[in-house]
């Protein structure tokens, strides 16, 4: 007879083969996300189905709360855990530990490989990024001949201040368009534009992969006009936008960066014509009056009027400094008898005897002095040296501690200050290292 089990028991052998399967556990399952709902404790509830079959997932609150992508119906993925039997329930499921985007995981981690060199290279710093000309001549366009890029930007510089539209035409999506970008950048760089406009309508992060390109962005940075990026995904930058001289959520925005509004222009130069014209006039009424005062002063009448009293001016000031030089003698007179009686030998002698007395006790006082000096100063010095010793971080980092920077380069005392995927610099007593956060608690 075959033996007889209760369902418990069934149930409890089924558990049993499940977890002690080594082909069931630590595997990678590939399928797509349907059904997805979150409890109230935090786990994460959905089934992972292909073509042909299903199978139910649970995401538990610890192992959720370190996925970092939004999961949602429709989404392919890689899920990576192992099977699980609910034996009360008799149910069968997998129990995920991680949770990635299918197919996106090796061009992800070469984006941030690719991030990180370009930043250490201070590719995106903003003291290399230049400005456009304020008044441009010609304005380079690098992208799509037939989307509404080229057709925004010709119709909103016609409208602001018409200058000449230069197209290179380039290939903004797919494996070749790197390359085609790249050649439209040299290609005017050689003609000799004043601006260029690099961009396309947008789209998704897939179709945007072409200004990721390493080649793209070195492109853009070796640029010899200044280069505004104008992708049109604004709530997630590309590489190119990060290095462009300038930014533009639009191709737009992208014109309106490129040139001046002439409007505006021409209200300046409006205003600037009145503020010259009204200097105009208070210089003429100025040189008027001038003028006038002149023309009084050189009548006949006043002429001969000002002839006489300059003479006795003249007649004045001939009988002051006569005065004023005998006075003047007399008094040097009198300073002169004063010294000669002072020039006798003897008390000239007398003098000097003391005055060499006083120069001597004077140096003797000097010589303590500049040693009392000299010696506070040494502890002085001493004293600040050691306190400074004590302040130097570097002999903290000797004693074995080490300091963690964020990508600005000030120190992180909190952990606050940071969060999973930051990238942070490790300093040391003899060097530094660069490190990516994986874990925050």
């Amino acid at each position: 007879m075959t033996e007889e089990l209760t369902v418990s028991e069934f149930n409890d052998r089924v558990n049993s083969v499940v977890v002690n399967s080594g082909q069931l556990r630590d595997v990678s399952v590939v399928g797509e996300i349907s059904g997805a709902k979150r409890s109230t404790a935090g786990h994460i509830y959905f089934d992972l189905k292909d073509g042909n079959s299903l199978i139910h997932c649970t995401l538990f609150r610890f192992a959720a709360s370190r996925i970092r992508i939004e999961i949602k119906d429709g989404m392919k993925v890689v899920a990576f855990g192992s099977a699980s039997y609910y034996a009360k329930g008799g149910s069968f499921g997998f129990n995920i530990e991680s949770l990635t985007p299918y197919g996106k995981g090796e061009s992800q981690k070469k984006l941030e490989e690719l991030t990180a060199k370009l930043l250490k290279e201070g590719i995106f710093e903003p003291e290399r990024k230049r400005a456009p000309p304020k008044y441009p001549n010609t304005i380079g366009v690098v992208t799509s001949p037939t989307g509404a890029v080229i057709k925004d930007i010709i119709d909103t510089t016609a409208r602001r201040y018409p200058v000449n539209i230069l197209l290179a035409p380039a290939i903004v999506q797919g494996e070749d368009a790197p390359i085609t970008i790249v050649s439209g950048i040299k290609a005017l760089n050689e003609i000799g534009v004043d601006v260029i406009i690099v961009g396309r309508g947008g789209g998704s992060k897939e179709d945007l992969s072409a200004f990721n390109s390493e080649i793209v962005v070195r492109a853009v940075v070796g640029s010899a006009a200044p280069v505004i990026s104008a992708v049109g995904h604004a709530t997630d930058k590309s590489l190119t936008d990060l290095a462009a001289d300038r930014y533009a959520e639009t191709p737009t925005a992208a014109a309106m960066i490129a040139t001046p509004d002439r409007i505006d222009e021409m209200r300046n130069i409006n205003n600037l014509a009145i503020r010259a014209n009204k200097s105009l006039m208070m210089m003429v009424s100025s040189m008027r009056s001038r003028f006038e005062s002149i023309d009084k002063r050189l009548s006949p009448k006043n002429a001969r009027a000002l002839l006489t009293q300059n003479r006795s001016d003249l007649k004045n000031l001939c009988l002051r400094m006569d005065a004023g030089l005998r006075g003047k003698i007399n008094t040097e007179r009198s300073r002169f008898n004063i010294l000669d009686s002072k020039l006798d030998p003897t008390r000239l002698k007398d003098r000097l005897n003391q005055n060499m007395m006083y120069m001597d006790n004077l140096s003797e006082r000097i010589d303590r002095s500049v040693s009392d000096i000299l010696k506070d100063r040494k502890n002085r010095l001493a004293s600040s040296e050691s306190m400074l010793n004590g302040l130097d971080p570097n002999k903290v980092l000797d004693r074995g501690y080490s300091m963690i920077m964020d990508a600005k380069g000030n120190v992180i005392t909190s952990i606050g200050r940071i969060s999973v995927d930051d990238d942070v610099t490790i300093r040391m007593r003899d060097g530094k290292a660069i490190a990516s956060i994986k874990e925050v608690e």
